[in-house]
């Protein structure tokens, strides 16, 4: 099966040498994004989040996509207790981006990020 090597480099530039997402077929595997480089960066817990899931939707939507085409999720934080405390910030912006149909999504702890500021990091699975 053919792979497509992706770069998104102004929605979710990389800083290192991997591609962004590599599809294979009709699956896209988007790399861990983080809120690296925005205006969230320095930000609090839930508007990295935030930036984080508008750059995922920014990718899916330049593939002709969709959210909703998403299926998995695996979402690193370095802070979990905080991640526990935002609960319901956490599952409102959830919901407002996903609209009930959620992705499956495993939560880790992680000690720390590649830089102090980022919080966390999401990496997704899409099936089209």
């Amino acid at each position: 099966m053919d792979k497509e090597y992706k770069q998104y480099p102004d929605i979710a530039p990389v800083s290192s040498h991997y591609s962004r997402a590599v599809r294979v077929g009709n699956m896209p595997f988007i790399a861990g994004c983080t809120a690296n480089d925005s205006p969230a960066e320095n930000g609090d817990f839930s508007s990295q989040l935030r930036e984080i899931l508008d750059r995922i939707k920014a990718i899916m939507e330049a593939e002709g996509q969709t959210l909703d085409d998403v299926v998995k999720l695996t979402t690193f934080v370095v802070d979990i207790e905080g991640w526990a405390k935002n609960r319901t910030e956490v599952n409102a912006i959830f919901e407002e981006m996903f609209k009930g149909k959620y992705p499956a999504n495993s939560v880790i702890h992680v000690s720390e990020s590649l830089k102090p500021s980022l919080t966390v990091e999401i990496e997704a699975i899409a099936v089209y």
